[in-house]
């Protein structure tokens, strides 16, 4: 009894879901301040330190899980950080390393004596619960989009926007980046379980495809687009390359037809966006001349203005001219600030107070807009977070992972391959984001906790023994 009690407990689906949902929620605009978002991030710790508690009791199930020893010594870069600079303030950093075992020890860190079977049971039952709520959320967002519905209010200092507003769908996410990025998930997502799915299911597989895409589209999110370029690029490349079609042709021809498929998908699913945006405006135009037109309170000129307001796609003047949106500036002001600390960063919690009192004049604490708390972009965030240190110890453990999963990735068939492949086609969009926002590393989100736990089941698939290899690859 105490076996299973502790087999159960070290796996941790419960805990999973809760803490899935506690960042998912994080991050959705009807739930922001909510009293129920505190509860749940007190359930999430608690049972997280349990489960954490369980895995040090069973340590050899996870002491050789690879990469291990470079997160713990991660961590502890940023423990080194948090104590070098707690002047500026050392309980949120604590907070921070809290969420980071979370999400390195329970989420990645796998039991090396598994066969995978649990692990792939649980990636099911995670996967759908992503999918039934960016189903619920995209759906929602439509419904608001079509309405006319927005909302902009100021909660506890920080806005929150509902709904369509400044020319992109917002929806129920509180940055509509995110939300895009975890469409880009879902139609991989979707795509995988379709195949094997009774039709009802794939039905609903298909309009969920089709409702994620319309988001991408909506939202007018270029991270999300980039993330899904990646995603698709990834995930038909592989599966292509496996295609029994294809086995009788020869290697560079196959590769080449491989990436003639993605390319070909790739511009479908962009004409698509394309598509919906174009064909949506024109339709709330539509309704704007038949319905909203009719206001004699208004100018001719106001009504030629808000007219335009409903055309999905922001203009050159939303972003200042910026391409970058800012975050060319951003960064520089990173780079700022680590060269004022450059061996062990400033922490990522302590951006803020740290360059309001030894760089007041950086960017990112004076400028016209806002205080930035991150650099969006995570390698950005480490170098400033944790110097020179963090990012030998992060870089040393990518090498690690993309030479471990490269090394391995092909040995593999059938369902087995096709399992590495979503896995793989999951991460890379992600992986894009970080390019453009902060993600993965330091932050508590939807994104992050994906990334990790993927990435968990992945390394440990693609480096079991041999003998594992050949008795799983048979069969689901």
């Amino acid at each position: 009894m105490k076996e299973i009690l502790l087999r159960k407990g070290s796996q941790a689906t419960g805990f999973k879901l809760l803490f899935l949902a506690l960042t998912l929620l994080s991050f959705n605009g009807l739930m922001a301040n909510h009293t129920a978002l505190t509860w749940i991030a007190y359930a999430v710790t608690a049972v997280g330190i349990a489960v954490l508690v369980i895995r040090v009791v069973c340590f050899k199930k996870y002491l050789h899980a690879k990469g291990l020893f470079l997160l713990i010594a991660f961590c502890g870069s940023y423990a080194l950080s948090a104590l070098l600079t707690r002047q500026y303030g050392l309980s949120e950093n604590a907070k921070a390393l809290v969420w980071m075992a979370f999400q390195y020890f329970i989420l990645y860190t796998y039991d090396t004596t598994s066969d995978g079977t649990a692990e792939k049971k649980e990636f099911y039952i995670i996967s759908h619960f992503f999918m039934a709520y960016t189903f619920l959320a995209v759906a929602a967002g439509t419904v608001m989009l079509f309405t006319d519905y927005y909302s902009y209010t100021e909660v506890n200092g920080v806005v929150v926007i509902l709904g369509f507003l400044w020319n992109r769908l917002w929806g129920v996410y509180s940055d509509p980046n995110y939300g895009a990025v975890f469409s880009a998930v879902t139609v991989i997502m979707s795509l995988y379980f379709y195949k094997d799915a009774k039709k009802p299911l794939k039905v609903l597989y298909i309009i969920n495809i089709v409702l994620q895409i319309c988001y991408i589209a909506f939202s007018d999110s270029r991270t999300g687009m980039v993330s899904l370029l990646c995603a698709l690029l990834v995930y038909v490349y592989l599966t292509a390359l496996r295609s029994k079609k294809l086995e009788a042709k020869k290697t560079f021809a196959k590769g080449v037809i491989c990436v003639l498929l993605a390319v070909a998908t790739i511009v479908v699913s962009f004409g698509a966006i394309k598509v919906v945006s174009v064909s949506t405006s024109a339709f709330k135009k539509w309704q704007y001349e038949h319905i909203v037109k009719s206001d004699k309170d208004k100018t001719e000129a106001q009504k030629e203005k808000d007219k335009q307001k409903l055309e999905i796609g922001r203009q050159s003047d939303d972003i200042n001219g910026d391409v970058s949106n800012r975050r060319f500036a951003i960064w520089g002001s990173g780079f700022e600030i680590f060269k004022s600390k450059p061996l062990t960063g400033v922490t990522f919690r302590n951006y803020v107070p740290y360059a309001e009192d030894k760089l007041p004049n950086t960017y990112i604490v004076h400028n016209d807009f806002d205080k930035f708390r991150s650099m969006h972009n995570s390698f950005v965030d480490i170098l400033v977070s944790q110097g020179i240190l963090g990012v030998v110890i992060i870089a040393a453990y990518i090498i690690l992972v993309l030479v471990l999963i490269f090394k391995n990735f092909f040995k593999f068939k059938g369902e087995k391959y096709k399992y590495h492949t979503v896995l793989l086609s999951i991460i890379a969009p992600i992986f894009a984001s970080m390019m453009f926002y902060s993600e993965t590393f330091y932050m508590n989100t939807g994104g992050a906790f994906l990334f990790w736990l993927t990435l968990g089941y992945l390394v440990q698939s693609v480096t079991m023994k041999p003998s594992d290899v050949k008795e799983i690859s048979q069969g689901k």
